[in-house]
């Protein structure tokens, strides 16, 4: 089968264009600027993509989007909303201009949906976050629920914290933990739905080929963790201390701004739908996900 992948040079992309290779597809990569075999050149915020990337496809797997960890400055939080939208929707004007089109759309999509909570524990059903995450993460899944009026089978992977090699939130958290100086943020007890990024890339590519998946699909691990648990388990994986006291809720909001409440969210998702698949993860526990990227 061949499968088309925007944001392929991404953390995720990356490992869902390894683990589609290596079940032995093909795989066709969008980007602003092609520069290797199986890259395809998009312009999404013009609404351009090259109809030759979208030929014979069985699947596209849309995971662009702006970074969510950058200040959100006006400017920033149009980029966020933006990438997601027009991606979505340059793809849906070349699919509905084809005469043989994919059969499914895997979209990614954000456990920032679910309302801030230390107590509920969040399933597909759920939703109803409000402020500006809970509007980009609704909006990009209706986007992605317009691909069935085409006639895709239309699959949302609602995504949690990834950990994986070179980006994400390890990226973030490792020169401050190597340095002995991590802590955990705030009071430490909001939950962090974490994946490790292979058993994340392994969910895309099982909803991608089974033809029997589609709706949504939290995409976490069998477990979350407080934030203290999570600091203190990478604090004692990489041997360092766990002395530095914890910055409180009010000064990290007062140097992120309005983008504290992704360091501070709390949200505890069930992955009980892939546990009824029988998905079988690699990386059940905290401890062994973070011994495998950085031990």
């Amino acid at each position: 089968m061949i499968y088309c992948v925007t944001g392929g040079s991404g953390l995720v992309g990356r490992a869902v264009q390894k683990e589609l290779e290596a079940q032995g597809h093909e795989v066709r990569i969008l980007t602003r600027t092609p520069r290797k075999p199986g890259e395809f050149a998009w312009n999404p915020s013009a609404y351009i993509v090259d109809p030759a990337a979208l030929h014979g496809v069985h699947g596209v797997i849309h995971l662009a989007g702006a970074s969510v960890s950058e200040r959100w400055t006006k400017s920033h939080k149009r980029a966020i909303m933006d990438s997601r939208i027009q991606g979505a929707e340059t793809l849906y004007r070349a699919i509905e201009a084809m005469d043989q089109r994919p059969e499914v759309m895997v979209s990614a999509s954000a456990v920032g949906i679910y309302p801030n909570s230390l107590d509920r524990v969040y399933s597909e059903r759920d939703g109803g976050a409000v402020g500006f995450l809970g509007d980009v993460v609704r909006a990009w899944e209706s986007q992605a629920d317009r691909f069935a009026d085409l006639g895709l089978r239309v699959a949302k992977l609602r995504i949690g914290i990834v950990l994986g090699h070179g980006g994400g939130v390890l990226g973030t958290l490792l020169p401050v933990f190597r340095l002995g100086l991590g802590s955990a943020l705030g009071d430490g007890k909001h939950w962090m739905p974490w994946i490790h990024v292979d058993d994340l890339a392994r969910m895309v590519a099982r909803l991608a080929t089974d033809s029997a998946l589609d709706g949504v699909w939290n995409g976490v691990g069998p477990e979350s963790s407080t934030n203290k648990d999570f600091s203190l388990t990478l604090a004692k994986v990489l041997k360092k201390p766990f002395w530095a006291p914890a910055p409180p809720a009010w000064a990290l909001r007062l140097v992120l701004g309005e983008m504290a409440q992704i360091a501070l969210m709390s949200t505890h998702c069930s992955a009980q739908k892939w546990k009824d698949l029988g998905f079988a993860y690699q990386f059940n526990e905290l401890d062994a996900a973070l011994k495998n990227l950085v031990g």
